[in-house]
């Protein structure tokens, strides 16, 4: 998840906004308990990992008041420590973790060691108390970067790969229904960001699974429109399924997310891509 799982913020209620604010923050205070440089990788999408979790156990959380050095002034709502906040706080240094060692393959981007390096530190920590899940997650990273170091050319296989490593995220006790959402959240990820990332990809000849799909769309523009819109029924279609699943859970903000937020995201993302596609990349 790397900024695409959040919600449309102008359809929440103040209340919903500001509980939304303060889990963030709480996550934050807690990977604080890690290190402070873990704190750089945080993002709004582990909000909704904790909903999901949240809902699905039926916990019980609790705000609190503070300052922080970001909000020095005025106190802000944040939420206090609890089981499933832990683990989803790991979570997130885990993905970051992976995502920089990903940087370092395939950008050979100098800046990610510094801090792919301090965050391997906190990994033994971090995974002592999930080390089977910890251990699944890095083989099916494995398994990514081969698969685009190999070139691949298959979308389904690669956007698959991501989202079980999303499941055994979500899966938080091996279970059967959080896997569903998170592998059906992981295969949207994977497509958007990468509709999101192909025209600089393609200018700083990076990998991108779409490569093959659209360079022989360079010269048709009717064909560029077919291709897109298969990609769009498609994430439509994982949106409709990842909604089916939330709709159990009876939770506005989780609604909002993937009813709203996501969907945006996708009309956003592919309005973009048509719009500066032959733009961009002119012959």
């Amino acid at each position: 998840m790397f900024g695409y799982v959040v919600p449309y913020k102008s359809e929440l209620k103040v209340w919903e906004y500001e509980y939304y604010k303060a889990v963030y923050c709480g996550i934050c205070l807690q990977t604080k308990k890690i290190g402070n440089l873990p704190r750089v990788f945080l993002n709004y999408d582990f909000v909704f990992l904790y909903l999901v979790l949240k809902e699905h156990f039926k916990i019980k959380d609790e705000l609190g008041k503070t300052r922080c050095v970001v909000h020095p002034i005025k106190e802000r709502f944040f939420l206090k420590p609890n089981e499933i906040l832990e683990y989803v706080s790991n979570q997130m240094v885990l993905l970051s973790f992976f995502k920089l060692y990903d940087n370092i393959l395939d950008e050979k981007n100098v800046f990610s060691y510094v801090p792919y390096s301090v965050l391997k530190l906190y990994i033994n920590k971090i995974t002592k108390t999930h080390r089977t899940t910890f251990e699944k997650i890095k083989e099916l990273f494995k398994k990514q970067i081969s698969l685009e170091k190999n070139d691949c050319e298959n979308i389904d296989e690669l956007a698959h790969n991501f989202g079980n490593i999303l499941a055994e995220i979500f899966a938080y006790n091996d279970q059967e229904l959080l896997k569903q959402i998170g592998y059906y959240t992981g295969v949207w990820v994977y497509i958007i960001d990468a509709i999101d990332d192909y025209i600089d990809d393609v200018k700083k000849k990076r990998y991108n699974c779409l490569k093959h799909h659209f360079e022989k769309c360079r010269l048709d523009k009717e064909l560029f429109e077919s291709e897109l819109s298969i990609l769009k029924v498609s994430l439509e279609n994982y949106l409709a399924i990842l909604s089916d699943y939330i709709k159990g859970y009876n939770n506005s903000i989780l609604d909002n997310i993937v009813q709203v937020g996501m969907y945006s995201k996708t009309q956003q993302v592919i309005e973009n891509f048509k719009t500066n596609f032959f733009k961009e990349l002119k012959e």
